[in-house]
């Protein structure tokens, strides 16, 4: 039964049996032996866990150094690792940067963010209300759930035309204002009819 696992959901499903009662099933016992003995088995968790741990040591010192206005080839000289190499260490760093650098462009609200994201509440309202008020015509009633439709239809227009996540604090309202909109402008559309 676990021949077939991989090496990390044996891990799992032995760290869960050890977490939950304190004992492995000897199943696991066995494909564990046959696959280099426990003890080999318990140092591959254990250098999992020192490199979990360096792993965040360095991306918090990254983020920190980041802050401080380092750039990636200050940072690359500033940390350092004695449990990793430095070509394992400089592609971490790597890595880590070029991900927290579109993370936190990602979260930057700048003139352009904030324009097109005003077009693109306008562009997404009218959308939005019209889908809104056909949906009242066609099902002749008001079903509030089809406004999480439309408030995802408003997330991805506007996050089309910014060019950002929501992790954009501007790209989140600007889509809850549209659907506000949109509801408000479908009612409308609807009682003038």
């Amino acid at each position: 039964m676990y021949n077939e696992y991989t090496e990390d959901e044996l891990i799992e499903v032995y760290s869960t049996m050890i977490d939950y009662s304190g004992k492995a099933d000897p199943k696991v016992l066995e494909e564990i032996e046959k696959r280099g003995g426990l003890n080999n088995f318990l140092e591959k968790i254990r250098q999992r866990e020192i490199n979990k741990e360096e792993s965040n040591r360095v991306l918090n010192e990254l983020i920190k150094l980041n802050r401080e206005g380092f750039g990636l080839d200050k940072i690359k000289k500033t940390i350092t690792s004695e449990i990793w190499t430095k070509q394992h260490l400089n592609a971490f760093i790597e890595n880590r940067y070029i991900r927290h650098q579109l993370f936190v462009s990602d979260k930057t609200i700048d003139r352009d963010v904030i324009l097109k994201s005003i077009f693109g509440i306008l562009l997404a309202s009218v959308v939005g209300s019209m889908l809104w008020a056909f949906s009242m015509i066609l099902l002749k009633t008001v079903l509030y759930p089809i406004l999480i439709g439309i408030y995802f239809i408003s997330y991805l227009i506007i996050r089309g035309l910014v060019g950002k996540s929501h992790n954009n604090g501007m790209v989140l309202f600007a889509g809850v204002t549209a659907t506000i909109i949109s509801f408000i402008v479908g009612f409308y559309i609807v009682g003038e009819m």
